[in-house]
């Protein structure tokens, strides 16, 4: 995916995303080279999935919780970008994604470095 796509789909993510009141996600699943993460009002019954592909790193905890008055999920860039990407040694062409958790420090994120991404709105 080029950088506008993903750019689009994480608008698109976050767009669904703050018109809830909260939302709580979860790693639901990870086979293979994909990511999933399904997020919601209740993670019994989730209202979203975010499939990522061609993954090269993963660093969040298991389950965590958002604020939906800010933007809960971002594609790293500039300076923040270049210290993941000099830690981990991120491969070229992998985008890394940031989850804003809620009740963790401000320096904090959920991280992903992944080639794609894709959602799924599970409620209407």
């Amino acid at each position: 995916m080029n950088l506008d796509e993903l750019n689009r789909t994480i608008q698109e993510i976050n767009n669904f995303i703050k018109n809830q009141d909260w939302f709580d996600f979860e790693v639901k699943q990870y086979v293979g080279n994909e990511l999933v993460v399904q997020g919601g009002l209740s993670l019994t019954y989730p209202d979203i999935e975010i499939i990522f592909r061609d993954i090269f790193l993963t660093s969040l905890p298991m389950e965590w919780k958002t604020d939906t008055s800010g933007t809960v999920l971002t594609i790293l860039e500039g300076d923040e970008e270049k210290k993941i990407n000099e830690e981990f040694q991120v491969e070229y062409l992998h985008h890394i994604f940031k989850f804003t958790p809620e009740d963790y420090p401000s320096n904090f994120g959920c991280i992903i470095a992944a080639k794609h991404v894709s959602y799924n709105i599970l409620k209407p």
